[in-house]
């Protein structure tokens, strides 16, 4: 065979090789019920906490405590699975913090008894946000990378709406805490079926050679960064207003998405309502994630910059809400849709900067991405509820329109 001939045929193999669409492993399928029982829970702790005599305050310092107890643990139990070369026992912990914290919340009887249990299961919770993926990298070959990632988020994120929708049907005829306890026997299938899907061998990862993936769907009723694989931190020359801008627009979202649901309720809206409107954002953010992915080309600036105006229209549709009371209803659930279309543009494309302008310290550039917008969500959901106190919905939503204008003009510089 000619030198010419042998290339032309290892060439032909390279391009049927990445052509090729590969089989997804077993297990991804075992984070199913774990996804719907979270997803279908993740509304009450905000209504319970209502419910139980709390105000915008309380849900605002449950969700800081929540999202710090997150960004703790994830960075804990991912620093661990890295050094005992284990993932499948954390997973399976994950798992098992759902049926047992759920059942915890249900019998909880004032607000701070529910925030310290909350503050606890999304310490234990978070050991199913950067595992599992170290464990899709083992499971799927390194040139489909991209592709696993995004099929086990795309499972993932339908489980959450599927659990939404199941909140929505049942919360018509069942209590806070009766919907706490069904969501908990919910989950119970995932522990079973982790623990005879999940294979793995004992692997190192180097985190640094992984590059930000864009394509995955995050869980929408929180808005937590939850790609947390990096644990080292560095600020590159090229991304530090990028990171001030990135850290203006997650205050605004820890002002807006802890507190809408507060803002649904004590406006005469039901449970009903509210799984409606969570519905309608996770569910058009994952219908537009690969569109959006595929569109997005070299412009990723402009795909962050038409995002974050997206993300100021929900903000004026709730205020425009406010205003008209009687339009109230309709404008809230439009801005839940605003808010999740909004997050396909800056998600997609704001990993994809950070990958871009890090050069060789993408890992570290990262670990510092996650830690930022944990922590503007962290202080928002704070200021929150001490703004609603004082101005009202009104004032923390104009604070949160006033951040993302300022986030716009960062990266326009």
């Amino acid at each position: 065979m000619s030198q010419r001939v042998a290339v032309a045929v290892r060439n032909a193999t390279i391009s049927n090789r990445y052509r090729y669409v590969p089989k997804m492993p077993g297990w991804f399928y075992s984070f199913v019920p774990f996804k719907v029982a979270t997803g279908g829970s993740s509304a009450l702790v905000s209504l319970y906490l209502l419910e139980l005599g709390g105000n915008a305050s309380t849900v605002g310092m449950a969700f800081a405590l929540a999202s710090l107890a997150s960004m703790l643990g994830a960075l804990f139990w991912g620093r661990i699975s890295d050094r005992t070369l284990r993932r499948k026992p954390f997973i399976l912990l994950g798992f098992a913090s759902v049926p047992a914290f759920l059942v915890l919340m249900a019998l909880a009887k004032t607000p701070s008894q529910l925030i310290a249990i909350n503050t606890a299961y999304a310490f234990f919770l978070s050991s199913t946000l950067s595992v599992p993926i170290a464990l899709v990298l083992r499971s799927v070959r390194k040139h489909s990378w991209d592709y696993g990632i995004g099929k086990f988020n795309e499972i993932s994120g339908w489980g959450w709406v599927l659990g939404l929708v199941l909140g929505f049907g049942l919360s018509r005829f069942l209590t806070i805490p009766q919907l706490f306890l069904t969501f908990a026997a919910l989950a119970v299938p995932s522990i079973f079926m982790g623990e005879r899907m999940i294979r793995e061998a004992p692997i190192y990862l180097n985190r640094r050679a992984i590059r930000a993936f864009g394509n995955y769907v995050v869980e929408k009723a929180r808005y937590m960064p939850s790609f947390i694989l990096h644990t080292s931190f560095s600020v590159p020359e090229g991304l530090k207003r990028f990171y001030v801008a990135f850290f203006l627009f997650w205050i605004a979202a820890g002002l807006y998405f802890p507190q809408m649901p507060v803002l649904l309720s004590e406006s005469g809206f039901g449970r009903e309502i509210i799984y409606l409107a969570l519905i309608a954002n996770s569910a058009v953010a994952a219908l537009n994630y690969t569109r959006v992915s595929l569109g997005m080309g070299e412009n990723k600036e402009g795909t962050l910059r038409k995002g974050l105006l997206l993300r100021i229209g929900a903000f004026i549709a709730v205020l425009l809400g406010l205003a008209f009371s009687p339009a109230l209803l309709p404008l809230a659930v439009a801005s839940y849709v605003l808010a999740g279309y909004s997050w396909t543009f800056i998600g997609v494309s704001s990993t994809a900067i950070v990958s871009e302008r890090a050069g060789e310290k993408k890992g570290s550039a990262m670990g510092t991405y996650n830690v930022v917008g944990s922590a503007g969500y962290i202080t928002g959901s704070a200021l929150g509820g001490a703004i609603i106190s004082s101005t009202g919905f009104g004032g923390a939503l104009s604070v949160g329109l006033a951040l993302l204008g300022g986030s716009i003009i960062l990266l326009r510089k």
